[in-house]
């Protein structure tokens, strides 16, 4: 007997679909999946794929990017379907994706009361905690509870959805079901009288960096979180400041065989129109076995005078 889910991926690796990350298990559990395939760049997730294994095994897969959707079901050519056929498997795979829907916004919900009752009870972050101290950074605009640090995430409207608990040794954790996609971490952004800040604002991927960048050169810092999110942050802050003058400082990944931080950086950068500052200078990358490097890597002059120069590499 064969295995449906496996059928189900050579479906779509016949249609030119490979994810490039695991979705067997997710698939199987009757998940609706959002996945990077072979070919999307760094930070992009084209395809989606939902497979019902209930009664004769039936699906959808998509690639927006390629343009591609398809009905599939166990046994059968996908052409050979009837126009009814088709219909009760898209309102099967709509009726699952509204009830995933609303599973992931009530554990959403859960967990921002949660990061609010954690952010409540917490107490100001000590500035001798291990990661500051390996750091060289100041508590800014964080807490603390119990030996984790937590860094604030809000949306665009500045309600806070989840923390990420910073512990000594470096470990980083989201809270568990909580939002993550579109969220931020924000210092110096505005005055305390709700008008921006003076000066550029600068957005990039991490706390660290950004607390880094806001040390170094004082401008008002915008962290994303995570490389998938930059793009997305990048464009809720152009929106909040459609006049200012934004910058978008890069990770520096070339040790990886994908430079994921430049790429995304660059392609953030393009989206609004924002200047590119890197830690390192532009040219020929030479990979090695070290890790990559960031703002929080550098010598805080040498992040002042990259953050003021971002101006030379020129206007995305």
């Amino acid at each position: 007997m064969t295995d449906p889910v496996s059928d189900f991926l050579d479906a779509m690796g016949a249609a030119g679909i490979r994810p490039v990350e695991p979705i067997a298990d997710k698939l199987a559990a009757g998940d609706p999946v959002r996945f990077r395939a072979d070919g999307d760049k760094p930070g992009r997730r084209n395809g989606w794929a939902w497979l019902h294994l209930d009664g004769v095994p039936a699906g959808v897969f998509r690639h927006y990017r390629l343009g591609v959707r398809t009905i599939w079901r166990a046994g059968s050519d996908p052409r050979s379907l009837s126009p009814a056929e088709r219909r009760a498997i898209m309102v099967q795979a709509r009726e699952s994706e509204a009830r995933r829907k609303a599973e992931t916004e009530a554990k959403q919900e859960a967990a921002a009361c949660a990061a609010c009752d954690l952010w409540r009870g917490a107490g100001k972050a000590d500035p001798a905690h291990c990661y500051l101290a390996r750091k060289g950074l100041p508590a800014f605009g964080i807490r603390q509870s119990g030996d984790a640090l937590l860094v604030p995430m809000v949306d665009p409207s500045f309600r806070l959805w989840n923390v990420q608990r910073i512990y000594p040794d470096g470990r980083k954790l989201f809270l568990s079901g909580g939002r993550t996609e579109g969220l931020f971490w924000s210092h110096g952004a505005f005055m305390q009288d709700g008008r921006p800040s003076a000066g550029p604002l600068v957005i990039g991927e991490g706390f660290a960096t950004m607390a880094a960048v806001h040390r170094a050169a004082g401008h008002g810092v915008v962290a994303a979180m995570s490389a998938r999110n930059l793009e997305t942050v990048a464009r809720a802050m152009r929106k909040l400041f459609p006049s200012r003058t934004l910058i978008v400082a890069a990770d520096d990944d070339r040790h990886l065989s994908e430079n994921i931080g430049m790429e995304v950086a660059q392609r953030a950068a393009e989206s609004i129109g924002a200047l590119l500052a890197t830690p390192l200078p532009l040219g020929p990358e030479t990979r090695s076995a070290d890790s990559g490097t960031d703002f929080a890597d550098i010598a805080p002059a040498e992040v002042a005078a990259r953050i003021a120069h971002a101006g030379s590499v020129g206007h995305a």
